[in-house]
């Protein structure tokens, strides 16, 4: 049964299709009724742009005599303290096309994909890690910029591309974080994602989009002294408390998802002295996740913080249409996440069980903890180069013909989106992280958590993040930063040494996987850049 059929015959669901998306186009052609809006989307024409938005999208927007600056999800200052997006718009609106206008830009945590028309062009780009995700293309002579790429089949009859398809179906595809898309690819070979960092320009006149990248672009020092290091700590952690005590402010009782792992644990260190206005919770999927869940309650018990376990059902007989929901998902992230059903499960459930408004996640911690070193027990990493990102990406040592393949991908991706030219501060293997791996398949991700509620990452700052790449790649790796960031924002809780390790951070998985790593590193593959 297809999608539309399904929900004609459930109009109860159809919010649940891009739920928390949007489409922003120059097509005047797209009706507001039927399949995939049904009437219930709002519609703001903006010089001559149309804007449309799902009922819970954030969508704001400030205008001047000659340009209109617009931001659709969330966002919120830790440096001005300010959560309310139509004052965050003005400083943006005032300084674009000036040297201030990315520092300004610099200062916002949130997920959100932000835009400025002017003219007959429209300028646009995404938070730090792309966490909104988003994608663009001419389709039917008209620009698009949309939350999923799905959304514009559905409304132009696109077809997945060729070779997706068959990366799709390699047997390995979804090994290594999972189902998720290389370089700037989506399901559709008529659009392309939208990678963070890289501000976009799109001329109506001619149809023609390009971008360059605005960050990283500046040189950092590393710290040269114990007591730069400690400031850096304090100045991190003054972010992620204002950053929380922002969130507090934004939303009536935000919860935060709460396990024994260090990212979480810093989260909730954050949260020390609103900790009378947040809630947090956890959930219990599998036996593996009974100690996160036993660490989250102690924690939370320690601190007087209201906590929740949901128990996710083993199977699928209790969950109210759960076919039907899980149909949605997975058209919702254009069948190429392949989530298992444990995944779906949890989506399901969440979303009939916890009454969250937002969830605050822990994401985005990992591209400063040096993830990719540490998922490989490496301490270095091979120059940058295709082969580099497509080792990072998937494992093809049995398929030398798709990994070919991989690397064109990724070659052209590296030269088109510079980063060759990105600070030596900022590891090739840590950008992955962030602008690919968070880019595609966490933007992926964090729009199929939305299906249940809201979600904000204090973490998802750029001056946040440049602070942290100032940490020498040492005590990124072994976490020495994060523990000292959480000993600064809370002592108690650092001195309860709690910390559950990820079954995937263990000695002998990356023993396993750096084998993999090297084999795949020796066998014949793309060019490197110097």
């Amino acid at each position: 049964m297809s999608i539309e059929a399904l929900l004609e015959q459930h109009p109860d669901l159809r919010h649940f299709l891009y739920i928390r998306g949007f489409l922003v186009t120059s097509h005047p052609g797209i009706s507001p009724e039927g399949f995939p809006f049904f009437g219930a989307w709002k519609h703001t024409e903006l010089n001559g742009v149309h804007v449309w938005a799902h009922p819970l999208t954030g969508f704001h927007f400030v205008s001047d005599s000659h340009r209109t600056c617009f931001l659709l999800g969330h966002a919120y200052n830790p440096f001005t303290m300010q959560t309310d997006e139509q004052q965050l718009l003005e400083p943006l609106l005032e300084h674009y096309g000036t040297d201030d206008f990315y520092d300004h830009v610099d200062q916002l945590t949130g997920i959100f994909l932000l835009g400025i028309i002017e003219d007959s062009q429209l300028t646009f780009l995404v938070d730090p890690a792309g966490m909104q995700s988003a994608c663009h293309g001419l389709v039917d002579g008209h620009f698009h910029l949309a939350s999923h790429p799905q959304m514009v089949a559905d409304l132009h009859g696109l077809q997945m591309d060729a070779f997706v398809t068959r990366l799709i179906e390699y047997k390995w595809y979804r090994r290594v974080m999972g189902g998720y898309l290389p370089a700037a690819l989506t399901p559709f070979s008529e659009l392309k994602r939208v990678v963070p960092n890289h501000a976009y320009v799109t001329s109506f006149t001619d149809g023609t989009t390009e971008h360059r990248r605005f960050y990283p672009i500046k040189e950092l020092a590393e710290v040269a002294s114990r007591s730069e290091y400690e400031d850096i700590i304090a100045e991190a952690a003054k972010i992620l408390q204002s950053n929380m005590e922002l969130v507090t402010r934004k939303w009536p009782e935000p919860w935060i998802s709460l396990t024994g792992g260090i990212d979480s644990n810093t989260t909730f260190a954050a949260a020390n002295g609103v900790y009378d206005k947040v809630r947090a919770f956890s959930y219990l999927s599998a036996p593996k996740e009974v100690p996160d869940c036993e660490a989250a309650e102690k924690i939370a018990r320690r601190f007087g913080v209201p906590w929740r376990v949901f128990r996710i059902p083993e199977d699928t007989s209790g969950l109210d249409r759960f076919d039907e929901k899980a149909a949605i998902i997975r058209h919702n992230n254009g069948y190429v996440a392949l989530e298992n059903d444990n995944e779906l499960r949890k989506r399901v459930a969440l979303e009939a069980d916890c009454p969250a408004e937002v969830e605050i996640k822990s994401w985005v911690s990992e591209t400063i903890r040096a993830y990719w070193y540490k998922h490989y027990g490496r301490r270095t990493m091979p120059a940058l180069s295709a082969k580099l990102f497509r080792n990072l990406y998937k494992i093809f040592i049995l398929n030398r013909g798709l990994a070919h393949e991989i690397d064109q991908v990724f070659a052209e991706y590296i030269d088109e989106f510079e980063y060759a030219a990105v600070p030596r501060q900022y590891p090739p293997a840590d950008l992955h992280f962030n602008e690919v791996t968070w880019g595609s398949w966490g933007g992926l991700n964090i729009s199929e958590m939305k299906f249940c509620f809201d979600i904000t990452i204090i973490y998802n700052n750029r001056r946040f993040l440049d602070l942290m790449f100032k940490v020498p790649l040492e005590k990124r790796i072994s976490d020495q930063h994060h523990l000292d960031i959480k000993r600064y924002l809370n002592p108690e809780l650092s001195d309860m040494g709690i910390r559950v390790v990820n079954l995937k951070e263990t000695r002998f998985r990356a023993f396993a996987l750096n084998v993999l790593f090297t084999i795949n590193s020796i066998l014949p593959g793309g060019r490197a850049w110097s």
